[in-house]
C-alpha cells in the first residue's frame, strides 16, 4: 500500500485565467470561488494560469478583467498569456506587463503577426514583429513559452535566445505523434537552451489508442524525457480541461481534474522515485526558476 504523501504541486499549465473571463462575460463572476478554488485547495499551491487567444477578443481588457476574478494571495499565481494573435501592438507589452503578466507564448496553434503555430505554414517562422516582442521579453525578463510553436519557430527562438525558455504543456513525438509534441531533436535543443519541458495530462498528447491514454503511458513519456534532458529540466503543465469539457474526457481518466493529483504522486512513488525526485518533477523545477514571477512576489 502506497502511503499518501503531501506534495507541493506549481502547474506549468492552466487556463483558469481564460475560464473565469469567459464565465464573467456569461455574469457568473464566482466561477474561481465555486468551481476552480475547491479543487486547488490542498492539491495546487499554485502554477503559471493564462488567457488564452482560440479567438478575436480585447486582450488588454481580458487581461485586467480576468485577474480581478481570482485570488492571487490564496495561491502562488505567475499570471501569463497563451497566444498573442490579440496583442495589436507590440507596444502593447508594456501594457502588459504593467498589469503584471510575465509569462507569453506568441502563438496558440495560428499563424499571427508574431509567429507560427503548429497549424501555420511550415516555413514560416518568427516575423519581425515577433523578434521585437522577443526582445520586450528578455529585457523584462518575461518567461518565453515555446508552447503551440510550429517546429521553424520554435528553432528561430532557440537561434535568438536562451534566456527563461519553458515548453509547458508538451509530450513526445517519441510516443504520440502529435504536431504540439516534440521530436528527439526539439528535446534536444531545448536541453541545450537549459529550457524547461512541462509533460501534459491531455489524453490525446500521451497515446493514438484510448485505452492507453493513462498515468503508465505518462511515465513513459516522463522517463523518456529525463533520460534526454536530465530531471531538473522537466515539470508538469497539466492542462486539464473539466472545466471546458463537462463529462471530464479530455484529460486521462485516472486525472479528471485537479483534486486527482495524488493519483499522480501515487504512480510516480510505485515508479521508484524519491521524495526529493517527485518535488522537483511536480514543483521545485519550476518554482525555483521562476517564482520571481509570481504575482504577489512582485
Amino acid at each position: 500500500m502506497i502511503l499518501i504523501m503531501k506534495i507541493k504541486v506549481f502547474d506549468a499549465h492552466s487556463d483558469i485565467l481564460y475560464d473565469v473571463y469567459q464565465s464573467s462575460l456569461k455574469g457568473d463572476l464566482n466561477r474561481f470561488v465555486n468551481y476552480h478554488e475547491p479543487q486547488l485547495k490542498g492539491h495546487v499551491t499554485g502554477g503559471i494560469w493564462t488567457v488564452y487567444s482560440p479567438n478575436e477578443f480585447n486582450l488588454i481588457e481580458a487581461l485586467s478583467v480576468s485577474k480581478g476574478l481570482v485570488d492571487l494571495n490564496a495561491f502562488e499565481v505567475i499570471l501569463g498569456i497563451e497566444g498573442l494573435r490579440n496583442l495589436l501592438s507590440v507596444s502593447d507589452m508594456q501594457k502588459i506587463y504593467d498589469l503584471g503578466y510575465r509569462h507569453a507564448m506568441l502563438t496558440w496553434n495560428e499563424a499571427n503577426a508574431y509567429a507560427t503555430g503548429v497549424k501555420g505554414p511550415i516555413d514560416r517562422g518568427i516575423t519581425e514583429k515577433g523578434y521585437e516582442v522577443l526582445d520586450f521579453m528578455i529585457n523584462h525578463d518575461m518567461i518565453i513559452d515555446l508552447s503551440h510553436l510550429n517546429e521553424k519557430s520554435f528553432y528561430d527562438v532557440l537561434k535568438y535566445t536562451h534566456k527563461n525558455i519553458l515548453v509547458s504543456h508538451s509530450n513526445l513525438k517519441k510516443y504520440k505523434e502529435h504536431p504540439r509534441n516534440l521530436s528527439d531533436d526539439q528535446l534536444l535543443q531545448l536541453k541545450e537552451a537549459n529550457g524547461l519541458l512541462g509533460l501534459t495530462l491531455a489524453g490525446g498528447f500521451i497515446a493514438d489508442e484510448e485505452k492507453d491514454r493513462n498515468l503508465d503511458t505518462l511515465m513513459l513519456h516522463l522517463k523518456e524525457a529525463i533520460r534526454v534532458m536530465g530531471i531538473d529540466n522537466v515539470c508538469f503543465g497539466f492542462d486539464f480541461m473539466d472545466y471546458f469539457n463537462s463529462d471530464k474526457t479530455m484529460n486521462i481518466e485516472e486525472l479528471k481534474d485537479a483534486s486527482e493529483l495524488q493519483a499522480l504522486i501515487n504512480k510516480l512513488i510505485s515508479e521508484g522515485y524519491s521524495t526529493k525526485e517527485i518535488e522537483k518533477l511536480t514543483y521545485y523545477n519550476l518554482y525555483n526558476r521562476f517564482n520571481r514571477h509570481i504575482f504577489s512576489h512582485l
